[in-house]
C-alpha cells in the first residue's frame, strides 16, 4: 500500500512564508533568536521543512521573570476582568480569521487530516470565547460569621484571586487546542503564562504568540519557549517563580512532572494517558456503535488522550459489532495531511510508529487475529494502518496499555456486572463510553465506572463548558469548564472585627 505525501503547492503564501522563516523564542512580547535550533519533520515524509528555537533554562528563566514582572507589577496586575474578557475575544477573533493558516501548520507539523484541523482551529477559538465570559464572573463568597465573644460583631468573605505564573506543557496530538485549553482559562483568571510546546510540534503555538501579540495583550502575560522537554519542560517546572504547572502527556513523564513540582509545592493539574473502554450492549443502535467506536479510536490516528482503545461487545452481537468496526477501518483513506482524500494521517514520528507497530507485532505473535486486512503502509512517512484485533485476553499490554495508535483491542462480554469489571480493569481512569438504548441501564452503569468522563451514544469530544479530565493514573484536575478556570485561583479568606 503506497501513500500520498504532502503537496506543498497546496499551502497558502501566508503559511509558506511562516515555515521558511526562522523561528525563535516569545519573551516579553518580543522575539528572542534561537541559539540553537531543532528540525522540524513533516511525518507524512520524514523530511525535514523548518526549524524552531532550542531553548533551555536561561530562556525559560528570561520567560519565566518576564511572566512574573507582568503579574506582580505591569498593566495585567491592575486590569479590569472586562478588559481581560475583551481581550480574549480579540484573540478568539484573530484565531477564527486565521483559521486555516493554522490548520495548514497543525496538519504539516502533526500529520493530521486538514479537515480534523480545522475542527480543532476553530473548537479552539470557541474555548477562548467560553472562557471569556469568566473574568467578570470570578467571586469569593460573604457567609455569615458568628463568633462566641460577647459584643463582637464581625464580617468575613473570601476572595477568589489568580494563582500567579502559570507554566504550560502541552502535547503534540492536538497542539493548538491544548495551547489554548491551558492559555484561556490562565488569562480568564488574571494568570500570566509560560508555554513549552511538545518540541515534535510548536508551529501552531508559535503561530499564536503572533496573534497574542495583534489581539494587544501586553507584553509578558504569554510567553512561548520551544524546546527538548528535559531541558526546557524540566527548567519551568523546576523554576521557583512558577506558582502553578498544568500538564497534559503520558503518565510516565507527568509522574516526573509531579516530583519535581513538589519540590517548590506548586499547585499541578494533570491530563495523563488513558486507555478508555467502550461498552456496547445488545440493545443499542448497533450500525450508531460501529461508526462511533471506530472515530472513538481511528480519529487522528488514535493519537487522542480518550481514544476508545478497547472496546467491549455483549456476546451475541460480538461478531457483528466486531466485523463492523473492521470493515469500516478497512474503508479509511490512509494519506498525508494536506490530501484532501486522507481519514487518517501518519503517526507523529519515526519512534511512535515503532513502538505502535510493536505492539500490534507481539499481539499477533501471542495469538491475537486480525480482522482488518490491510497491509502496512510503504514509504517514508509514518503511517500505521488502522487495526482491530481479537482473540486478545485482558491481561495482554494491547489491553492493559496506552498504545496511542490507530489499534483496537476487542473483547467479549456476558452481562453487565462484568462490562464494567472489564472496563474498571485498567490502572487509568480517563474516559468511557456506553452504547446502549436502556436508559436504566446507563444510569446504573455511570456511577460504577471509575473514569472522569462517560459517552453515552455518542463519541467524547469536547465541549468548552464541559471539564476534562480522570482519575487514578489518568491524573488529576481539569481542563475546561468552570473547574478548569478554578484551577487557577486559590481562595483567600479575609475575617474583620466589627465591633
Amino acid at each position: 500500500m503506497t501513500i500520498s505525501t504532502n503537496d506543498y503547492s497546496r499551502l497558502g503564501s501566508a503559511t509558506r512564508a511562516f515555515i521558511e522563516r526562522s523561528h525563535g523564542h516569545f519573551i516579553d512580547g518580543q522575539w528572542l533568536a534561537a541559539g540553537s535550533s531543532l528540525a522540524v519533520i513533516d511525518p507524512a515524509n520524514g523530511q525535514a521543512f523548518s526549524a524552531i528555537a532550542a531553548g533551555g533554562a536561561g530562556e525559560i528563566d528570561a520567560a519565566v521573570r518576564a511572566a512574573h514582572h507582568a503579574f506582580h507589577h505591569g498593566s495585567w496586575s491592575t486590569l479590569a476582568p472586562l478588559a481581560r474578557e475583551a481581550l480574549l475575544i480579540g484573540l478568539a477573533e484573530r484565531v477564527e480569521r486565521d483559521a486555516e493558516r493554522l490548520a495548514e501548520l497543525e496538519s504539516l507539523d502533526n500529520g493530521m487530516p486538514l479537515d480534523f484541523a480545522r475542527i480543532n482551529v476553530f473548537g479552539a477559538a470557541g474555548v477562548l470565547r467560553y472562557m471569556a465570559g469568566w473574568p467578570s464572573r470570578i467571586c469569593g463568597e460573604t457567609p455569615e460569621v458568628r463568633m462566641p465573644f460577647p459584643g463582637s460583631q464581625f464580617f468575613g468573605y473570601t476572595r477568589r484571586e489568580a494563582v500567579g505564573v502559570v507554566g504550560a506543557i502541552v502535547p503534540w496530538n492536538v497542539p493548538l487546542m491544548m495551547a489554548i485549553w491551558k492559555l484561556a482559562p490562565a488569562l480568564a483568571a488574571g494568570c500570566t503564562v509560560v508555554l513549552k510546546p511538545a518540541e515534535d510540534a510548536s508551529l501552531s503555538a508559535l503561530a499564536l504568540a503572533e496573534l497574542v501579540a495583534q489581539a494587544g495583550i501586553p507584553p509578558g502575560v504569554v510567553n512561548i519557549v520551544t524546546g527538548l522537554g528535559r531541558e526546557a519542560g524540566e527548567a519551568l517546572v523546576k523554576h521557583p517563580l512558577v506558582a502553578k504547572i498544568s500538564f497534559t502527556g503520558s503518565t510516565a513523564t507527568g509522574k516526573r512532572v509531579n516530583q519535581l513540582a513538589t519540590e517548590t509545592l506548586k499547585k499541578v493539574t494533570l491530563e495523563l494517558g488513558g486507555k478508555s473502554p467502550s461498552l456496547v450492549f445488545a440493545d443499542a443502535n448497533r450500525a450508531g456503535a460501529i461508526t462511533g467506536a471506530a472515530n472513538a479510536i481511528f480519529t487522528n490516528s488514535g493519537q487522542i488522550c480518550v481514544a476508545g482503545s478497547r472496546l467491549y461487545v455483549e456476546r451475541s452481537c460480538f461478531e457483528e459489532v466486531a466485523e463492523g468496526v473492521a470493515r469500516h477501518a478497512d474503508n479509511l483513506h490512509l494519506g498525508a495531511g494536506l490530501d484532501p482524500a486522507s481519514q487518517l494521517g501518519p503517526l507523529i514520528n519515526a519512534r511512535q510508529r515503532d513502538l505502535v507497530q510493536g505492539y500490534i507485532d507481539r499481539a499477533l505473535a501471542s495469538g491475537a487475529t486480525a480482522l482488518t486486512r490491510r497491509s502496512q503502509p510503504e514509504g517514508d512517512g509514518y503511517f500505521v494502518a488502522p487495526t482491530v484485533l481479537v482473540d486478545v485476553a485482558q491481561g495482554d499490554p494491547l489491553v492493559q496499555e496506552e498504545i496511542f495508535g490507530p489499534v483496537l483491542a476487542v473483547l467479549p462480554f456476558d452481562d453487565q456486572e462484568e462490562a464494567i469489571a472489564l472496563a474498571n480493569d485498567s490502572r487509568y481512569g480517563l474516559a468511557a463510553c456506553i452504547w446502549s438504548e436502556s436508559l436504566s441501564r446507563v444510569h446504573q452503569i455511570l456511577p460504577r465506572l471509575k473514569c472522569g468522563k462517560v459517552s453515552v451514544n455518542t463519541a467524547g469530544f469536547p465541549y468548552p463548558a464541559l471539564p476534562e479530565g480522570g482519575t487514578r493514573q489518568s491524573g488529576f484536575g481539569r481542563d475546561l469548564g468552570r473547574e478548569g478556570l478554578e484551577g487557577y485561583l486559590e481562595t483567600k479568606t479575609v475575617l474583620i472585627q466589627a465591633s
